[in-house]
């Protein structure tokens, strides 16, 4: 029979012929994403980094003050190479250059928790609780301010806000240059879960300072045809 060829790895490494590397399942794997980190962390962290005002910048460290692999890791990459290999277990600070922590944890209501001088306010997808919350009922947001945080656009749904976005050829409420920033922090958690140290990061150049096993888990060697020069 013919040899068929999985063009759909792209950059990953050209494995076949497990189930478990495919949908649903290949969340668990480092070599196509980053387990938990990656896959609520894309929807937390986004979330996270936008009420801290993060969008456009990058923690300078990630640490690892607790994580667990169902295998063990040698220089950033498994030992074990089939089972699944994302932590399961994990306690990982980012900490911003002007010393604002975010913690990525396994063992939490699953949401965002805000802490800061005037209280504490948890949300999710069906809940937003805490005492800055129920202040607005004596102390209303100022006018206009639902509006600068939406970049004065329409207070609607992400779908209609992208085509509407497309059609004025004007950036979306969620663009893609914060989600960067988002997703680059899971990423480092990764890493740093990975390496098993702590990993310090320039936002600016957006690379790994000092720990060359760390910089080389940033980014995959490009297959042929699936290279993009930006």
């Amino acid at each position: 029979a013919p040899t068929a060829e999985y063009r759909f790895q792209a950059n990953a490494p050209n494995i076949i012929g497990s189930w478990s590397r495919a949908h649903y399942e290949f969340r668990w794997w480092y070599e196509y994403s980053g387990g938990k980190l990656t896959d609520w962390g894309a929807h937390h962290v986004d979330i996270a980094t936008w009420g801290l005002g993060k969008g456009d910048t990058g923690p300078v460290l990630v640490d690892p003050v607790m994580v667990e692999h169902p295998v063990t890791f040698r220089d950033g990459n498994p030992t074990v190479a089939n089972r699944y290999n994302t932590a399961t277990k994990f306690n990982i600070k980012a900490v911003y250059g002007d010393g604002v922590e975010l913690t990525l944890r396994h063992d939490t209501d699953n949401g965002i928790l805000f802490e800061g001088t005037q209280g504490r306010m948890f949300v999710n997808r069906g809940r937003l609780v805490g005492k800055p919350v129920e202040d607005l009922a004596r102390n209303p947001l100022p006018e206009g301010a639902l509006e600068k945080v939406y970049k004065n656009r329409s207070l609607t749904n992400h779908v209609a806000n992208f085509f509407e976005a497309v059609a004025a050829r004007k950036e979306p409420i969620s663009d893609v240059f914060s989600h960067h920033r988002a997703l680059s922090t899971c990423h480092l958690a990764g890493i740093a879960a990975r390496v098993g140290r702590k990993v310090r990061w320039n936002p600016e150049t957006e690379q790994v300072i000092d720990d060359p096993v760390a910089q080389a888990l940033v980014a995959r060697e490009k297959r042929q045809r699936f290279a993009i020069e930006v």
